[in-house]
């Protein structure tokens, strides 16, 4: 029996579960009732633990016939401040808020997983560690998690693994890069500030404003002129704050941004270019400047053995001709890099794009997948911990 066969038999219910999340979405560090239906569910396969973690991430351990290595398999569940385009039946109930970047599809297709696996117990040296995280678009629930010791001191896992959703790649392949994947991500707040007054009357005032627009238009010259052209590198502003009426001129501005880099030095060039750049140019026009950097999430590295391996399993799944080599890392970010600084392991996209169509991309209001490529995702999670913990059924060790 190949691993798409085990995974079939769960399929109607991994799409019920999909439909039932994503028509009752919550927002970063909101999942309450996400959490509690992750809990009854895996309840009712027989786990043999299930815990909360933090806020509401939530971990499951189930433990084969024999001793052997810990292996971990991670979602993340929770949705995004978009309001619901798509048209699909099964839309967001909860007005403003929508699963526009897939998490839902994560969060059902391990719960497929963890029912597959509960079924084959007899088969598993070792145990399976289930991470349900929350607040995975602030990076706190993988922090959360982190902080907690379930990565290194309780139950700590050999591995990890992890699927994240893809429209934009057909249907059921599998988008891999080696070594870095994606970028990190940081935020910060830039405030401008000036001297307020009438807006008859710009010679008796230090307006922000216009120095906020030189400081941006400074920021951008950044990454041209001082990283180098093979590093990329980006500096987004991403909100700005100014004023209170037409005729006033404002006392301060407040802007918001990311940084993205994909190297540890690049990010420090970044941290300290950014402040320096913003003050002075305010400084000039006779105002002034600061910058606070927030902390953020790091850059995501596959590691070599792991990602071989969970590629093996890939290609168990779809053939080797349905797998996408990715040429660039994304400047995206993916909080289960906090994952991989402590464990090794690896994470792979799955293609969800139907074809034929103008697929809108993530974090999209139009956001919609093609079902039929979760059974793949279904299988590949199952498969890679029996690669860990056991033997793949038809399976020789030697293949993987």
């Amino acid at each position: 029996m190949n691993l798409k066969e085990l995974a079939a038999p769960v399929m109607d219910d991994v799409i019920s579960w999909r439909h039932c999340l994503h028509a009752h979405p919550e927002l970063s560090g909101q999942e309450k009732e996400t959490s509690a239906f992750i809990e009854k569910t895996l309840k009712s396969f027989g786990v043999d633990t299930v815990r909360r973690v933090g806020t509401n991430n939530v971990i499951a351990l189930l433990r084969g016939n024999s001793a052997g290595p810990v292996v971990g398999l991670r979602a993340d569940c929770d949705a995004l401040p978009i309001n619901e385009l798509s048209g699909v039946e099964f839309s967001s109930r909860v007005p403003g808020v929508m699963h526009a970047c897939g998490h839902d599809i994560h969060t059902s297709m391990l719960l497929g997983a963890a029912r597959v696996l509960c079924g084959l117990r007899d088969r598993i040296h070792g145990t399976v560690k289930f991470f349900f995280q929350a607040a995975e678009e602030t990076a706190q629930g993988a922090r959360e998690i982190a902080e907690a010791g379930e990565l290194d001191r309780i139950d700590p896992p050999a591995c990890a693994a992890a699927l994240h959703v893809d429209p934009k790649s057909p249907a059921g392949t599998f988008k891999v890069r080696r070594g870095v994947s994606s970028a990190s991500s940081n935020g910060f707040e830039l405030t401008v500030t000036g001297k307020g007054g009438h807006g008859a009357h710009p010679d008796q005032c230090i307006d922000p404003i216009p120095i906020a627009a030189q400081v941006i238009t400074s920021l951008q010259q950044l990454v041209s002129r001082e990283i180098a052209p093979d590093d990329p590198a980006v500096v987004t502003i991403g909100t700005i704050h100014g004023g209170q009426k037409s005729n006033i001129i404002a006392s301060e501005v407040v802007m918001t941004g990311t940084i993205r880099t994909l190297k540890p030095e690049v990010q420090r060039e970044l941290f300290d270019a950014i402040p320096r750049v913003a003050r002075l140019t305010a400084q000039a026009l006779r105002g002034d400047a600061s910058v606070c950097i927030k902390d953020g999430t790091p850059v995501l590295i596959n590691d070599s053995r792991e990602f071989e391996r969970f590629l093996a399993v890939a290609e168990s799944v779809v053939g080797k001709d349905r797998i996408i080599y990715s040429g660039n890392s994304s400047m995206g970010s993916e909080d289960f890099a906090f994952f991989l600084e402590k464990v090794p392991g690896a994470i792979f996209n799955l293609g969800v794009g139907t074809a034929g169509t103008d697929n809108a991309p993530l974090h999209s209001a139009h956001f919609r997948a093609d079902e039929s490529a979760f059974i793949n995702g279904v299988a590949a999670l199952t498969g890679y911990a029996l690669a860990v913990c056991g033997q793949q059924p038809g399976t020789d060790e030697a293949e993987l």
